[in-house]
């Protein structure tokens, strides 16, 4: 019974938390991946890390909706398909905030010296890179995201049992 009456003290942390929780590592992630092309291009050991303010929001709701898709298709629909659409999806969601970005002078990406770019917006180069990336949100990022709770400290003591503890048959 106590048990059970600590258990509806924990609450899976909100949709905002959420939406923050992915959009601090897809900024995070962009600046890795910024400094290392650097790196890999130029050299530069500096491995100065870029990206825009922009892309929090971008990578927040994009998290939020690949959450929902997962929710949807993870009993029916197979992993290698969900990460094929999960890819798809990210394209359509670069191509369009890059899209309404580019309006206002603000998109802070440019593929167009990339050979696989489309209006400079999206570049089939990275195919590979967002279905790994992809891949690792649905394995561990959004798995363990999902996992979270707020509720009261809990007792350290019931977390490590001890072979004196364990009851033998």
């Amino acid at each position: 019974m106590t048990n059970q009456r600590n258990e509806e003290k924990y609450q899976p942390i909100s949709i905002i938390w959420r939406l923050y929780i992915y959009a601090i590592h897809g900024y995070a992630c962009e600046i890795m991946f910024t400094a290392l092309w650097e790196f890999v291009v130029n050299l530069n050991w500096k491995l100065p890390g870029v990206t825009s303010v922009w892309v929090l929001p971008i990578y927040g709701l994009s998290g939020l909706v690949i959450e929902r898709m997962y929710l949807a298709m993870k009993d029916t629909v197979p992993q290698l398909l969900r990460i094929i659409i999960y890819t798809l999806w990210t394209y359509c969601w670069e191509f369009s905030t890059g899209f309404v970005l580019k309006q206002f002078g603000a998109c802070p990406w440019d593929y167009t010296p990339f050979h696989g770019d489309f209006m400079g917006l999206i570049t089939l180069e990275y195919a590979p890179l967002w279905f790994i990336g992809n891949y690792m949100v649905e394995l561990f990022f959004m798995r363990y995201t999902r996992m979270l709770f707020w509720g009261p400290s809990i007792d350290n003591s019931i977390c490590h049992t001890s072979s004196s503890n364990v009851k033998k048959e």
